[in-house]
């Protein structure tokens, strides 16, 4: 039985060692995958446009080789734009057809494996998790995940601990997302509406109105935390140096990292050694598309393996 399609990026760049590692796992398991990425480095872009400009797209099936995967399994097909991660997801899904052979449609974006965390105040300024948000607003389910630490690049146990959130996702989407592009705009079924709170968000992630947001501790015990997102403060983060003639060069870069401790909290978890899914609202509070407080908090529910309840139900 085919597998649905997976829609890959990142924020590390089309050649990162994350992203490679993610094919493998995905391929591993069956899934045909397309992959649209930063040409280059584009970390801490945010949800940053590239507007104005002549974009460059290169077909990158050349990777294939250095990424050994079974040739006999399901098709991958590499792309690379020069640009912002962001750039790179309504690109795939704006042009599709062009861009990817016949047939090949994806029913989930998944951004990562990010080199680094992505909890905390990190999902304003990260690349990483901005082109899943991306994905969500063209109504694409969504997932970013990330190896919570730079202290190493060993992305085997983030991408153990990715596929199993990976997998419980996919167990109940259709092949073909019924919202891709939102040709129904705002007008489309309330995915509340009769439905208990697990089917709401079940609807809600399906629709691109909440997605996942994934870290694995890098020393990983092998355990799943439920979270909300936490409190991690970035200390010192501009380190000035003087230069001739009264001018100024500077770094941004924290200094310290202070962990304030929170209840359920995706920074915590991560302290902890465990893995943490955190489910985000894709919209502001003020869209018409908002999810509710309410339904946010029973987002926090999880079974007893520690994923989200909603997720595993």
């Amino acid at each position: 039985m085919a597998r649905h399609c997976i829609l890959l990026t990142n924020d590390d760049g089309i050649e990162a060692a994350g992203l490679h590692a993610l094919i493998r796992a995905l391929h591993a398991r069956g899934f045909p995958l397309m992959v649209l990425a930063p040409a280059q480095e584009q970390s801490a872009s945010g949800m940053r446009l590239t507007l104005h400009q002549d974009l460059k797209v290169t077909r990158r099936d050349d990777l294939l080789d250095g990424l050994d995967l079974d040739p006999g399994g399901p098709p991958v097909e590499l792309v690379s734009i020069d640009a912002s991660p962001c750039d790179a997801i309504i690109l795939a899904l704006e042009e599709l057809e062009q861009l990817f052979s016949e047939g090949m449609v994806p029913a989930l974006c998944v951004s990562g494996l990010n080199h680094g965390p992505n909890v905390s105040i990190d999902v304003l300024h990260s690349g990483t998790l901005a082109a899943a948000r991306q994905a969500a607003v063209y109504g694409l389910p969504a997932i970013s995940t990330s190896l919570g630490t730079f202290d190493h690049d060993d992305y085997s146990q983030a991408a153990e601990a990715s596929l199993k959130v990976i997998e419980a996702a996919v167990g109940y989407l259709p092949a073909t997302p019924a919202n891709r592009l939102r040709p129904h705009g705002i007008r489309g079924p309330d995915q509340r509406d009769g439905r208990s709170s697990m089917g709401a968000l079940r609807m809600a992630f399906q629709r691109g109105d909440v997605l996942l947001n994934v870290n694995c501790a890098g020393e990983w015990d092998g355990t799943y935390q439920t979270t909300r997102l936490g409190a991690r403060w970035y200390r010192g983060a501009i380190d000035m140096s003087s230069v001739e003639l009264g001018e100024h060069s500077c770094r941004i870069g924290a200094k310290e990292i202070v962990l304030e401790e929170v209840e359920g909290g995706d920074a915590d978890a991560l302290a902890a050694g465990s893995t943490s899914i955190t489910t985000l609202a894709t919209w502001p509070q003020t869209h018409p598309l908002a999810t509710s407080d309410a339904l946010l908090q029973a987002a926090r529910e999880s079974d007893l393996e520690g994923l989200p309840r909603w997720l595993s139900a």
